[in-house]
């Protein structure tokens, strides 16, 4: 099968499948303790499934990339500590040897790290799939791990010049897996937390900054940390199911992954109102206001990504063209709001959440549409904190890069994981995704009592000695600039 870049098998000897799997690294353990890693014999041989053989790849024989990882070449200079760092490596195929137990417990680890991205290679086209269906493929750390070594490397490689992203199933991606997240900072540290956005945040900056053209295909849903890993890029092809939103409010959260960056450059103040609300578009509303390139029908789709994977350019100029063959200009719907932009500016400009409720209120017995009402009732469903948070957060990113975006973005998600001034993101997880009774305890339950002093400190360093800002590696780009095509 065909491994991302960046994984590979470390052979070691001897020592038992256990103590290698527990073992440090030479580096002092950390991220690398926890690869997959498999322990040499000379007892019997067997490959990973079957290697597969992809046109102008670099790959290495089975016995050679065995040889890579036998001693020739040290595992922490094939899996370098930071992804950016180190050699590029193209596709390998891995041979694993040891008594039958060993292999196969060597490949159970081995799929499931993979399991959850598959790579696909066609020419010098590489479609990446979120695969992780039954939970709409939330983003877990491993697929964030796998995205980020498959970016960096694909972008050193001479032999890759266009990466498609696409979704398995009925949904692109539902955003982060934030269930796991809190589960995992009840039973150990917040910094687990911090660790899990640092990754994602920093594979945001990659993609809104990549030098090569990445085509997203957002079938169904497409919310939170879907939009991070689709929005940066250059094309998003949006289809008859494409639902895109941001719900982090409702979560006690905020919309991160950069969206401070991209709603802020939609048309007049509808980044706010996307943002604080939660609104769903379709993809009539994503073309309309910039979150999507092109509108391509879903029985085209498949034609589409053909077309695609027979490419030999990474010019964005060719890309778009092919694009434009199957695309096609929807109509938006009469009761969408962008046909009300202008009450939309009216409210969402003023300065505070609480001003921003009142005018939607005075807006709302002259208005029959029915936008108002659900922007009203879901902005007093939403945690009043996160609804202040994002509004200060959303006007903060019109003046800034994507990275400061990011930066200023990752010091608000630690300020959530610590629970260092509210514990809302805690009990909107548990009443939306854990125990589901969607009744969410506020606290503090009314926007009055959300203070100027306590919004500020969100955007203020997090007080603790083993905590940094996000440390991002300079690039060329400074991010992409939206289109709306109102």
């Amino acid at each position: 099968f065909l491994l991302p870049p960046y994984y590979s098998v470390s052979v070691r000897s001897p020592a038992s499948i256990e103590e290698v799997e527990a073992a440090p690294d030479a580096n002092g353990g950390g991220e690398e303790a926890n690869r997959p890693r498999v322990v040499q014999s000379n007892e019997s041989s067997a490959k990973v499934d079957e290697p597969v053989a992809t046109e102008n790849s670099d790959a290495a024989p089975a016995e050679a990339s065995v040889d890579a990882v036998n001693g020739k070449i040290p595992p922490t200079e094939l899996i370098p500590q930071h992804p950016l760092e180190g050699v590029t490596l193209t596709e390998r195929t891995v041979r694993i040897t040891g008594n039958k137990k060993q292999i196969e417990a060597a490949k159970d680890i081995i799929k499931q790290a993979m399991s959850q991205v598959l790579v696909e290679a066609n020419g010098v086209t590489r479609t990446l799939v979120l695969n992780r269906p039954k939970q709409l493929n939330a983003l877990s750390s491993e697929m964030i791990t796998c995205f980020l070594r498959c970016f960096t490397a694909y972008e050193e490689d001479d032999g890759v010049k266009l990466l498609i992203v696409k979704g398995k199933g009925r949904a692109f991606c539902a955003g982060g897996d934030v269930a796991a997240v809190v589960r995992s900072i009840n039973n150990d540290s917040w910094k687990y937390g911090a660790h899990f956005f640092r990754n994602e945040f920093l594979l945001n900056y990659i993609i809104a900054t990549y030098s090569k053209p990445q085509v997203s295909l957002l079938t169904g849903i497409v919310m939170g940390g879907g939009a991070g890993v689709s929005i940066h890029g250059r094309f998003r092809v949006v289809t008859d199911s494409t639902v895109f939103a941001m719900p982090e409010t409702a979560l006690g959260l905020f919309p991160d992954i950069g969206a401070s960056y991209f709603l802020s450059r939609l048309p007049g103040f509808y980044g706010e109102y996307v943002g604080i609300t939660g609104v769903r578009l379709d993809a009539a509303e994503m073309l309309a206001c910039g979150l999507a390139t092109h509108f391509v029908s879903s029985d085209r789709l498949s034609l589409l990504e053909e077309s695609l994977k027979k490419v030999d350019t990474s010019d964005p100029f060719a890309i778009c063209g092919i694009i434009d063959q199957y695309s096609q200009q929807p109509s938006l719907k009469e009761k969408s709001a962008l046909n009300r932009l202008e009450i939309i500016n009216k409210c969402f400009s003023k300065k505070t959440v609480e001003e921003i409720i009142a005018s939607l209120e005075q807006e709302a017995p002259n208005v029959a549409d029915e936008w108002i009402a659900s922007a009203i009732q879901s902005m007093r469903k939403a945690s009043p904190t996160s609804m202040k948070i994002s509004l200060r957060s959303i006007r903060e990113g019109r003046t800034q890069t994507v990275g400061e975006c990011l930066r200023r973005e990752y010091r608000m998600v630690c300020h959530v994981m610590r629970g260092d001034f509210s514990r809302d993101f805690f009990e909107g997880c548990r009443a939306i995704l854990l125990d589901r009774d969607r009744n969410p305890k506020w606290m503090p339950p009314r926007l009055e009592e959300v203070h100027d002093e306590v919004v500020e400190k969100y955007f203020s360093k997090v007080d603790d000695p083993e905590w940094e800002d996000l440390d991002l590696p300079p690039r060329r780009s400074h991010g992409r600039r939206l289109v709306p095509k109102l």
